[in-house]
């Protein structure tokens, strides 16, 4: 009711009041009054330069990415049609992608010059490296350069490459890496036979000329010649009796490499590898684990057939 002046009462009017804080309490909103008006406000103005603050950081950081972005590297285009010789063999990975697309490009225009590097005295390892590397990049279209490949095998700063170029260059290359077995040089022989049991799926080359080669090399005086030797016959995994007898022969090698890769090749001789089940169950419990393991894996999967 209103008074005679036709105003709230005075308990009226404060209930009213507290009414209004309760409602602006319970919705989250600041109770209206000077002081606590004010303090509100400085509320919203520290929001605000915050949410300006961080808006700015963005900003920055958005234009310091943009003006210093880094370009990707341009490809590297050579004009000189003997330009890759120096670039191939390079640290440079963008320099070796430029030289091996210009090499494929030359294709058997390219031969002049390898035979050129292989034929001058003064040539250093990196460009012999590099034309090697472009023997093994051309496969059969460098076979012209078999020969002059071969001949590196003996240096000891370039046999693994020139191996390796030869298992590409086609079946001409057969010939001068089954001569390299009669190296004295035990890195010789274990690359090029490396090389060979590459060679026969490359070439390709029949089983028949590899397989006898791999056989007699597990009785090789070099530890890492005979691993090759066991490790290429499982790969192959031909040769029937021959080849298993040779990998039971090479369970009892005195060196765990050449232990642990026959165990693993016989798994892949299947059913023929019957006949190596006792050697495998002895292996199975060689002093050293890993032979150990490779003979149990190889037991299960015989038994398993």
């Amino acid at each position: 009711m209103l008074n005679a002046e036709g105003l709230v009462p005075i308990n009226q009017h404060s209930e009213f009041s507290n009414q209004h804080l309760h409602v602006g309490t319970v919705c989250g909103l600041p109770p209206l009054g000077g002081r606590t008006s004010s303090r509100y406000n400085d509320f919203v103005l520290r929001i605000a330069a915050v949410v300006g603050l961080i808006a700015c950081g963005v900003g920055l950081v958005w234009y310091y990415r943009a003006v210093h972005a880094v370009p990707p590297p341009a490809a590297v285009q050579l004009t000189d049609e003997n330009a890759w010789i120096d670039q191939l063999y390079t640290a440079n990975p963008a320099e070796v992608e430029a030289a091996t697309r210009q090499l494929h490009e030359l294709g058997p225009r390219a031969l002049p010059l390898i035979h050129q590097t292989f034929q001058d005295p003064g040539a250093s390892t990196p460009r012999v490296k590099a034309a090697l590397k472009a023997c093994a990049i051309l496969g059969p279209v460098a076979a012209p350069a078999i020969p002059e490949v071969a001949e590196q095998l003996p240096d000891p700063t370039l046999t693994p490459e020139a191996a390796v170029a030869l298992s590409f260059m086609g079946r001409g290359a057969f010939g001068p890496l089954r001569d390299a077995l009669s190296s004295d040089d035990p890195v010789v022989r274990r690359e090029a036979l490396r090389s060979i049991g590459k060679l026969k799926d490359r070439a390709p080359l029949d089983a028949r000329a590899v397989i006898p080669l791999l056989i007699k090399e597990v009785g090789d005086s070099d530890p890492g010649v005979r691993a090759v030797a066991v490790t290429y016959l499982g790969i192959i995994h031909e040769g029937g009796a021959e080849a298993v007898d040779a990998l039971v022969t090479g369970l009892k090698d005195q060196e765990i490499d050449v232990r642990r890769s026959a165990a693993a090749a016989l798994g892949s001789f299947g059913g023929d590898a019957a006949p190596a089940i006792p050697a495998l169950r002895k292996a199975a419990a060689d002093p050293d684990p890993e032979v150990a393991r490779e003979a149990g894996v190889t037991l299960v999967k015989l038994q398993a057939k």
